[in-house]
């Protein structure tokens, strides 16, 4: 799957287990910044986090590594849309 299907995936996630509001995701980029506190994010938290980790997982059928640092995967859509790519790359 190429990262701008991804992309388009994580918006209809961001709105149907986030409950984003649907008029926002449309002005989505993959430039967006995901978390909370940076300039122009869409302010998740980490609870969304947790969220949206069950939401790719099940979407995509892989399994996010506890214990590997994922935060830098999460920084924007663009970040976790290559990362999801290149985890369902051969599915």
């Amino acid at each position: 799957m190429e990262p701008k299907e991804v992309f388009d995936e994580l918006k209809t996630i961001l709105v149907t287990r986030l409950k984003f509001d649907p008029r926002r995701a449309v002005d989505l980029t993959l430039e967006t910044t995901l978390p909370k506190d940076l300039e122009g994010s869409i302010g998740l938290d980490s609870l969304d986090f947790i969220e949206l980790s069950i939401a790719l997982e099940e979407r995509f059928g892989i399994v996010m590594d506890d214990s590997a640092d994922l935060a830098p995967h999460f920084m924007s859509f663009d970040t976790l849309s290559r990362y999801v790519a290149s985890r369902t790359a051969g599915a």
